[in-house]
């Protein structure tokens, strides 16, 4: 039954009083929304509990969105940890023209400042988390932006982490600042154990509207 609203006081079979809704109601909305969306679009929603030697969110990028936002945890093994890489547009792994900036602090008060330039990928995974008990939120987390992957400039990559770094026994967080000076385009990214030593994994990709 369409909806008809009506000022105060005014009754009809079909018809609410303009100040109020029965939620107790259900009402079939046949109308249309006017205006532009803005928010985060969920592109791609990946999961796994299988071990690896890397994995690829591939075709996630494209000239619709300039920024996207990913939410990435992934567990491996002690003592081992994990790189990231571009994907350009014709499915290539970028493998040079890596840099980057990683400020850490372990959870015994100890920083850490680790940096790249111009190397192979971005090392980005330096902890580890197989041995940290209780199962199941294991690994590292992540908070990753990028800036125009799929534009023909140079991508950008923003990263808030956290996870266990077996070596130093200790919890691990950071900023991880980087960016691919290959002036092409990207649709996506791998990521690669340092040996077979990916157990599991989750990643979802947001594309930023109006951004």
């Amino acid at each position: 039954m369409a909806l008809t609203k009506l000022p105060t006081g005014a009754l009809a079979d079909d018809a609410v009083d303009n100040t109020k809704l029965d939620l107790a109601a259900n009402y079939a909305f046949t109308g249309t929304v006017s205006g532009t969306p803005q928010g985060m679009t969920l592109i791609n929603s990946t999961s796994s509990t299988s071990t690896v030697a890397s994995f690829n969110i591939d075709n996630v990028f494209s000239s619709t969105y300039k920024f996207y936002r990913v939410y990435m945890r992934v567990e491996y093994s002690q003592n081992n940890g994990f790189f990231t890489r571009m994907i350009d547009s014709s499915g290539t792994v970028r493998t040079a023209n890596y840099y980057y900036n990683d400020e850490s602090m372990y959870n015994n008060a100890t920083t850490a400042l680790f940096s790249g330039n111009n190397v192979s990928s971005w090392f980005n995974g330096r902890f580890s988390g197989g041995n940290v008990a209780f199962g199941g939120n294991r690994g590292g987390h992540y908070v990753i932006d990028f800036y125009d992957p799929y534009g023909t400039s140079v991508t950008h990559t923003f990263q808030k982490l956290m996870g266990w770094h077996d070596t130093a026994g200790f919890y691990y967080s950071g900023l991880f600042i980087g960016h691919n000076t290959n002036q092409e385009s990207h649709r996506g990214f791998t990521v690669i154990g340092n040996s077979t030593n990916i157990i599991q994994h989750d990643v979802k990709v947001y594309g930023v509207t109006n951004a």
